[in-house]
């Protein structure tokens, strides 16, 4: 009879101490949940640094959601470690299913050649960011951003437009969307600037910005 008192609460508070372990379980998983949202809130996001020192993130903003764009470093010690979504670029924004942002950077050809084309880099960040606020936009329309972003900044003078044009002239062959050519891209983009000081509504920056 003994063994039978004994073994019946055992048998009786099993399900209750089953329950206990998977309340406890689930309030140790809240725990640590909140814990790695809390470190997150307060851990900054990687910002990209201009060439006068200033450290920017992409941020953007439209219908429901808003915040600061991801940004991927894609780091390689062969090419065939490089990120397969930079193709041809040396940086791109993808989106994921919900529309998030993400713009990822070619690293090892940013260590490379930022001293030699900081304008062109500034450029480049301000055009990916352009795409990342507005996915409908133009290429045309993300270098007019770009630009006029850098212009708003103080970035652009003559120097660095005379960099960021030389650029543009080096390529020979592009995308119809980008022009055809990097001459085409670039007479393309200061007819958007211009037009785009002038508010004018058929400017690319404007005509996606009505299309939303």
């Amino acid at each position: 009879m003994a063994q039978i008192q004994v073994w019946r609460p055992a048998l009786r508070l099993a399900p209750v101490l089953a329950t206990r372990h998977v309340f406890v379980a689930s309030l140790q998983a809240m725990f640590w949940a909140a814990l790695l949202m809390a470190l997150m809130a307060a851990w900054p996001a990687r910002a990209f640094t201009l060439s006068d020192g200033a450290d920017v993130q992409c941020q953007f903003s439209r219908e429901n959601t808003s915040g600061t764009a991801t940004e991927r470093w894609s780091n390689y010690q062969s090419l065939s470690e490089r990120d397969p979504e930079l193709g041809k670029a040396v940086a791109v924004v993808r989106f994921d299913p919900q529309g998030w942002p993400t713009i990822v950077i070619d690293a090892v050809a940013y260590k490379q050649s930022k001293g030699v084309m900081a304008a062109m880099w500034d450029f480049i960040f301000f055009h990916e960011c352009a795409h990342a606020k507005d996915p409908k936009l133009s290429e045309i329309g993300a270098n007019c951003a770009a630009y006029i972003e850098m212009q708003d900044r103080g970035l652009m003078n003559a120097i660095r437009f005379k960099d960021i044009e030389a650029a543009h002239l080096r390529i020979m062959t592009l995308p119809e969307q980008y022009g055809g050519n990097g001459m085409e891209f670039w007479r393309m983009t200061l007819d958007c600037v211009e037009r785009e000081r002038r508010h004018d509504p058929g400017s690319p920056v404007r005509s996606a910005q009505s299309a939303r």
